[in-house]
């Protein structure tokens, strides 16, 4: 059986899965870079957006990746998914999201008290 699912509840269905998994991630500020961190997880980020520019860079290996394979979403559907679940969860506007398939913050980095 095959179902059809539109663009709409695709889009819904995917800000869900973020929200779900990803909805709860707390900031941590480096090299005038901001990290969207769990906790539990450490060193691992899933998003962060440098104060340089309005990216945001979105962890491929976490959050990209699944949405093209799970969903078969599009590059620009994912950063329409994306600039819209960073609105709502997260209170971030006018920000551009990329991808980025590094999985770790450096070497040199050490685990801030929270």
């Amino acid at each position: 059986m095959k179902y059809i699912i539109t663009e709409n509840k695709l889009d819904k269905v995917a800000l869900t899965w973020l929200n779900n998994n990803f909805g709860n991630l707390k900031p941590i500020v480096m090299d005038n870079k901001t990290y969207y961190v769990n906790e539990d997880r450490l060193p691992l980020f899933y998003y962060y957006q440098d104060s340089k520019n309005e990216y945001v860079y979105i962890n491929y290996y976490e959050i990209w990746s699944f949405l093209e394979s799970m969903f078969d979403m599009k590059s620009l559907q994912i950063k329409v998914v994306i600039i819209k679940w960073l609105e709502e969860t997260y209170n971030l506007k006018g920000l551009t999201p990329d991808q980025k398939r590094l999985k770790i913050f450096s070497s040199s980095w050490k685990r801030p008290i929270i």
